[in-house]
């Protein structure tokens, strides 16, 4: 299949990233623009019912964040801006592209993004997709990266996704907070790197051909019951699990992995905000600023996560407490069915 790109990246953005945006958007073009030979942003315009993705403010955030990367598109060539779009043609397409199937639910049975996911990678255009989610921030400063994680992924037959190290790496290239069963490290090129078999839709590249020639299409996972009662309850449809999910399954039934690679000096690395708060969006230049540089404390080290080394969370943690958080979920739809 012929591709008009060879390597673009898409960054999955929606209305409620829209304060952080100002100031992490120039970030990701700065670090990626030198790698790649577009850079599309896709912007969600699908609000959920309920929960953390329903967000305020939505169609005021959705303009300004429109106007934001258009504006930013005029003194950088690659950049491309659209929304996200829900007609039945437009869907099918999607669909066909990625599922073998006529249509995809519009939203995972948590009300998160799914479609959009999948219109995002099927509108860059290129064989090798870095996509990653609108709050992403990375650090190393590496221009070789994409081209040794491609030609790490060539080499390699069992490789479907590649990403950027998991958080600043410490001396002894330790990574944390990854669960079980524990990632593989492995050497590529004489940096640490780590192999899983789990997805995270927050950031990978994924080769279309090696997707195309080892799976031909993703399967839609439905939700457990527990799942499909939750869903009925907040109003999500019922239909398909998370993407990530969908990802992390292929990888375990078809022996694939997800690699995660430093790359040649400086390196590669992402870090991913857990929570938002006043004090993240009060200090989000200085950490941006930490991270292009690499001047973080060694707490982080080995933490895709930002620690409270860098923000402390207390109050998100405190106000993200499980009980709290289906409290509120609960409350959107009452208040929606009201």
């Amino acid at each position: 299949m012929a591709y008009p790109y060879r390597v673009a990246a898409q960054i999955s953005m929606y209305p409620m990233d829209y304060p952080h945006a100002a100031l992490l958007l120039p970030h990701q073009i700065r670090v990626w623009a030198p790698m790649v030979d577009r850079i599309l942003v896709t912007i969600d315009t699908h609000r959920s019912r309920s929960g953390r993705y329903r967000g305020t403010h939505f169609d005021e955030y959705r303009s300004k964040l429109l106007a934001l990367a258009q504006d930013l598109r005029r003194d950088m060539p690659k950049l491309d801006v659209i929304e996200v779009d829900y007609a039945p043609a437009a869907r099918r397409e999607v669909a066909q592209s990625f599922f073998g199937a006529d249509d995809i639910p519009v939203k995972a049975w948590d009300g998160g993004p799914f479609y959009a996911y999948f219109y995002g990678m099927h509108h860059s255009q290129a064989r090798h997709i870095v996509h990653f989610d609108g709050d992403m921030l990375f650090g190393g400063g590496s221009h070789t990266w994409v081209e040794e994680a491609i030609a790490y992924t060539e080499q390699d037959p069992t490789v479907l996704l590649t990403g950027p190290f998991p958080g600043p790496p410490r001396t002894d290239a330790a990574v944390h907070g990854h669960g079980l069963p524990a990632p593989e490290r492995v050497e590529i090129a004489g940096a640490p790197a780590y192999r899983f078999q789990n997805a995270s839709t927050r950031i990978f590249m994924l080769d279309m051909e090696r997707l195309r020639a080892t799976l031909g299409h993703l399967p839609l996972l439905r939700p457990g019951a527990v799942q499909r009662t939750k869903s009925h309850l907040l109003g999500n449809p019922p239909d398909v699990r998370e993407a990530e999910v969908i990802l992390s399954e292929v990888l375990r039934a078809n022996g694939l992995h997800r690699v995660d690679l430093l790359g040649a000096a400086p390196g590669l690395w992402s870090l991913h905000p857990p929570y938002r708060g006043a004090e993240f969006y009060r200090r989000l230049p200085e950490l941006i600023a930490a991270v292009e540089s690499g001047q973080v404390p060694d707490a982080q080290r080995g933490h895709y996560d930002i620690h409270d080394s860098m923000i402390d969370w207390t109050p998100q943690r405190a106000a993200a407490r499980r009980h709290k958080r289906w409290l509120r979920l609960l409350k959107d739809r009452l208040r929606i069915g009201g």
